[in-house]
């Protein structure tokens, strides 16, 4: 039995514990019932300024714009690849550390790729019909044939996360064959992350046509996307032949018809790879691009193996502009956008 001067000390305990079990309930009934404080459960992240160093940033780099024009066949010729030997160039993009970004995002300087990767450009030109293909049933049913060029591509991105699928299509007047499905194939490849580029209405030489005749070239093929995908805008033009017309302006914006155009960039035929975005010297309206043929990547494989300062490598940071210091005079700081510049040394 317990002695009333125990009773009453247990009831003095109990009582003092209850206090302070309200006392705290109400000095917390206004903190969010999940803990610490945002701050406290999300404390600013700082970049890691080692990080560049240690992957060897270097965003004043070269990047591969790959021009395609023809996919499939049964042997490779100048301007056609095989689809097994496209299949190989996507493996050896991969192997060496590459990720798809699109034009879009290489020439705005939008390139959200991981530290230690280089960036790399895909574009077809021709609209031809082994790009995009359908496999029609029996029943009227459609597949994406696994052999073209959208569905190598969906094919491979999906064994290698993180690579990506992304490239951009350069289109004349009702492109890919199987005429009476190009409307439904253009909003198919907006609807798959795809974009669709300006290859001009007809193809011609830009040379040997009047501005007029360049403005509706532009134009026309721009408002046959932009109507056929409603909400869509075609925003970089790939010169056919590599031609420039007389009135490079006219590159950029023009109008015909009362139809208006701007692009944010122009392609040329395959040379060699584009200077960064924030290089000294990068023309968004000049840009050169890379043949995508076993010799021309082999090439330029070998050439960036040999030279691995010139390669565009990813410091992992959309907010900040990465590069070896002894290389700072590469950089057009007006083009930064406010992005922190990091000159990194070893150590």
């Amino acid at each position: 039995m317990l002695c009333r001067r125990q009773v009453f000390a247990a009831l003095c305990i109990l009582i003092l514990l209850l206090n302070l079990s309200l006392g705290c309930t109400a000095n917390d009934k206004n903190k969010p019932v999940s803990g610490p404080s945002v701050k406290e459960e999300l404390p600013d992240k700082q970049p890691d300024m080692n990080l560049p160093a240690e992957v060897g940033a270097n965003e004043a780099g070269q990047v591969m714009i790959l021009m395609y024009h023809v996919i499939g066949g049964e042997k490779e010729q100048e301007w056609a690849q095989t689809g097994e030997n496209f299949r190989r160039d996507l493996q050896n993009l991969y192997e060496r550390g590459y990720v798809l970004i699109s034009l879009k995002d290489f020439v705005d300087n939008n390139i959200d790729i991981p530290a230690g990767k280089a960036p790399v450009v895909l574009t077809f030109d021709d609209g031809t019909a082994g790009h995009f293909r359908y496999i029609e049933g029996e029943q009227g049913e459609k597949t994406i044939d696994p052999e073209c060029a959208v569905g190598i591509l969906l094919d491979f991105a999906g064994e290698h996360p993180g690579f990506g699928h992304t490239a951009t299509f350069y289109i004349n007047d009702r492109p890919f064959g199987q005429g009476k499905y190009w409307e439904e194939k253009l909003n198919r490849l907006v609807e798959l992350g795809f974009d669709i580029g300006n290859h001009t209405l007809t193809h011609p030489r830009l040379n040997r046509i009047s501005d007029l005749q360049v403005e509706e070239e532009i134009a026309r093929l721009a408002q046959v996307v932009e109507e056929t995908v409603p909400g869509y805008q075609v925003v970089s033009l790939a010169l056919p032949f590599g031609i420039f017309p007389a009135e490079r302006e006219l590159l950029g914006k023009g109008e015909f018809a009362g139809y208006s155009y701007e692009n944010r960039a122009a392609l040329n035929v395959g040379a060699n790879p584009a200077k960064s975005p924030v290089a000294v010297g990068f023309d968004r309206y000049r840009l050169p691009r890379v043949r995508g043929s076993t010799s021309e990547l082999e090439k330029w494989f070998k050439y960036f193996e040999e030279n691995p300062k010139e390669k565009y490598i990813s410091d992992g940071n959309l907010e900040t502009v990465a590069i070896p210091a002894e290389k700072e005079e590469l950089v057009n700081k007006e083009a930064l956008s406010g992005k922190e510049l990091i000159l990194w040394t070893k150590q």
